[in-house]
């Protein structure tokens, strides 16, 4: 069996290093693979570096691993590269969400609203360098990327470069999170009462763990539209093959008022499930962004907690510390949760054939009402062909109208990020739906860049990877 050259760059990041490598390194289809670890921060990246060595070595995982700071030194001949960067990610994202509070706008800011146009021109700025030199140094690998947001980084890849690359996250998941809690009764899964999703809440997020496990084992999901804002379009038992959706439906609009109740809101009017929960699915939809109505707290969106996160980061970097000092055991890291690198990778090299429940990837008619060539997740099959997506036949109306405008705002959003362009990012401003004024668009924009200037090159010395 071919042995892999895996080059993962933004290894030194905390999450990847407590969830990615230990997937890759378990991973007995990948065994004597060559690993390749980059990244910018020489002080994490020795820790990950020796941390990846001791697995490899305790696991017999029988990997050649080795790391720079310099991409190019391990790029030649990598057959897979994973990306997985950002740079000041809390403090950049508390810029992005307080700014536009300023003019009265509530919202999550990450891969959508008018924060997701700074959050990718940043992301743009670490990125587009990386993918020329991936264009001159492997240009044959498949590129696998977790930076968010997920589809707009796609988007800069497939319209500017050559480069193969999908994009990957694990929100689909929590489509079988609302399912499971909704069947829970009927279908037999494990639930506390009145168990919600809550960031840093380490005991529910166990409980969500445990049920995704579940219930994906039970039932098959198809979901397709954009990241972070896709529908259910199938809910089946996978052994009898009965379709759920019915009870599924009359469960949760007959009850459930408090679960996720954005989500129920529209399930309710246009007849069709979103998957990613409420906190996420606001990036998209204007209805919770004006802060004078207060509908932020009237659907309970939960903000993902900045300040928690990087105190967080900060005591995983002491945890990583002490397992590459062998201070700690790392078995636990073998149980650690997927984020499904290691399996498409290994099912690209051994031809299997597998199905993925969601990636991202250009349309080429895999979703008939949504613009061809646009970034787009669905279900794949995983082969030594590559990544294809599953056609899923059409998104019911009026929903796919709904991603066809997120289609939009996120292509010109790209675009202003690639080129640095002012005018083309007031644009992808104006035509977002959470800004209800050009004035504001205007304002908002030369606030956003004055605040962040540091981090986007592009829109003041221009770009120097065009």
């Amino acid at each position: 069996m071919k042995r892999a050259k895996i080059v993962v760059i933004g290894a030194g990041s905390a999450s990847f290093g407590l969830t990615n490598l230990g997937a890759i390194l378990r991973t007995s289809e990948l065994k004597g693979s060559e690993l390749c670890l980059v990244d910018t921060n020489a002080k994490g990246l020795e820790w990950i570096t020796k941390l990846a060595s001791r697995m490899n070595e305790e696991w017999g995982s029988e990997f050649t691993i080795r790391s720079s700071v310099d991409r190019t030194v391990l790029l030649p001949g990598a057959d897979f590269v994973v990306i997985s960067v950002a740079i000041d990610r809390e403090k950049c994202w508390g810029i992005d969400y307080r700014l536009a509070q300023k003019y009265g706008i509530m919202h999550y800011a990450e891969n959508g609203g008018p924060g997701a146009l700074m959050h990718v021109s940043r992301n743009l700025a670490l990125i587009m360098p990386i993918l020329r030199d991936i264009e001159r140094l492997c240009p044959e690998a498949l590129v696998l990327n977790f930076t968010n947001p997920v589809p707009r980084i796609c988007i800069a890849a497939a319209r500017f470069t050559k480069v193969r690359m999908i994009g990957i996250c694990h929100q689909i998941l929590f489509g079988y999170f609302i399912v499971g809690n909704v069947l829970a009764r009927d279908l037999g899964f494990d639930v506390p009462s009145g168990l919600k999703f809550r960031w840093n809440d380490p005991e529910g997020e166990a409980h969500i763990q445990r049920l995704h496990a579940a219930v994906e084992e039970r039932l098959d999901i198809v979901a397709a539209g954009i990241n972070h804002f896709t529908w259910m379009l199938a809910i089946r038992d996978r052994k009898t093959g009965e379709d759920l959706y019915p009870l599924f439906k009359k469960r949760y609009l007959e009850g459930f008022a408090d679960f996720e109740p954005l989500t129920r809101e529209l399930f309710r009017i246009f007849d069709i499930c979103p998957v990613p929960g409420d906190c996420h699915m606001v990036e998209y939809l204007p209805y919770t962004h004006t802060m004078s109505r207060n509908t932020w707290d009237k659907y309970d969106i939960q903000m993902y907690p900045l300040d928690v996160a990087e105190r967080n980061r900060d005591e995983m970097w002491d945890e990583i510390e002490a397992m590459a000092k062998g201070e700690k055991p790392i078995d636990h890291l073998k149980a650690v949760h997927t984020e499904r690198a290691e399996l498409i990778i290994a099912s690209v090299l051994r031809n299997t054939h597998s199905y993925e429940l969601a990636v991202n990837l250009p349309n080429r008619g895999y979703i008939e009402n949504l613009p061809q060539g646009a970034i787009v997740e669905v279900p794949a099959d995983i082969s030594a062909s590559g990544v294809r997506g599953v056609g899923i036949g059409s998104i019911p109306e009026p929903a796919a109208e709904l991603v066809r405008r997120q289609i939009t705002v996120a292509e010109m959003a790209v675009e202003a990020g690639v080129r640095g362009s002012y005018d083309l990012a007031l644009r992808a401003l104006t035509i977002d739906p959470m800004i209800d004024d050009p004035q504001i668009a205007r304002a908002l924009l030369d606030d956003y860049l004055e605040a962040e200037k540091d981090y986007l090159p592009q829109f003041f010395k221009g770009p120097s990877w065009l």
